[in-house]
């Protein structure tokens, strides 16, 4: 009887469980709210962000909600802008970083250890990420956009190059797990081409850590942008971008006129903290979700 009991008792542990809805909406909200407002902000802004609509250092009041700048551009219009502009290249960037980090790491895991001219291009790519993950972010967009002038193509460039470095130090180690496993032998056993066991297997099971890292690359573009735009090097003005915008403002900031580039920074802030609160909070309620659309209960 007291082994029935016992029996009886033993339920299997971290199984999970259907969670309300609620915590899946709230898991969203801030990358959805984001997204909205790079969308629709272009539509709901009262003013033209490139252009003087009032006098220079106005402050926030129920015509200008965040003021007016320096030149007298309204600083809520700018600001809102500003997020579909920041939200764009970030979206642009994080995609190519992590779709050619997967592409780059997966081909030097799989060519380094060869010989002949394709694993020497393998190893000389691993070099060259090696020595451009050590310069930092900054410089490195700094003399890629001195290069080639400031415009969309170089910033997408420059801060790429940035942050595809970590995709392919990721799938890199990935493929190199991958390769050792016990199926990849019984594949080559029976038969199977190197090519394809790795497209079919070693490729799709190496891309979960750089899949998981864009959120990541996403916010780092953001603060990338912003940074090369406060020093000057960003788009070209009058674009109503973060950096440049918290950089104009610092002159009335130190007229004791705060809300020039308090708002843009701001802005930056919420940014990077929407990605990073969506990012680490959706992945824990997915797995209780996917068991309540299984159940049929949504």
């Amino acid at each position: 009887m007291m082994d029935t009991t016992l029996s009886l008792n033993i339920a299997p542990k971290n199984k999970p469980r259907p969670v309300s809805i609620m915590r899946v909406i709230v898991a969203l909200a801030p990358i959805t709210i984001l997204l909205l407002l790079a969308v629709l902000g272009p539509l709901i802004i009262p003013f033209d962000p490139e252009r003087s609509v009032a006098a220079a250092r106005l402050a926030p009041s129920a015509t200008h909600w965040f003021g007016t700048d320096s030149v007298g551009m309204d600083v809520f219009s700018r600001a809102v802008q500003g997020t579909q502009i920041a939200v764009r290249f970030a979206i642009i960037v994080a995609v190519i970083s992590t779709v050619g980090g997967i592409l780059i790491g997966a081909f030097i895991g799989l060519a380094e250890s060869s010989r002949g001219p394709v694993g020497a291009l393998s190893r000389l790519l691993n070099e060259v990420s090696n020595y451009i993950i050590a310069v930092p972010d900054i410089i490195l967009g700094i003399v890629v956009v001195g290069i080639m002038g400031a415009s969309n193509i170089a910033l997408t460039i420059a801060v790429t190059l940035c942050l595809i470095q970590a995709p392919i130090k990721l799938t890199r180690v990935e493929v190199l797990r991958v390769r050792s496993e016990a199926y990849l032998e019984a594949a080559e056993v029976s038969g199977e081409s190197k090519l394809r066991a790795a497209l079919i297997h070693v490729i799709p099971n190496s891309t979960v850590p750089a899949m998981r890292n864009l959120p990541l690359v996403f916010g780092n573009c953001v603060i990338i942008l912003a940074s090369l735009g406060f020093i000057g090097v960003g788009l070209p003005t009058p674009t109503p971008e973060w950096g440049y915008m918290i950089s104009a403002g610092l002159s009335s900031l130190m007229l004791g006129q705060w809300w020039p580039a308090v708002f843009p920074a701001l802005f930056v802030l919420l940014a990077v903290l929407a990605v990073a609160y969506s990012s680490r909070a959706l992945p824990k309620v997915w797995p209780h979700l996917t068991v309540r659309l299984k159940s049929g209960n949504p």
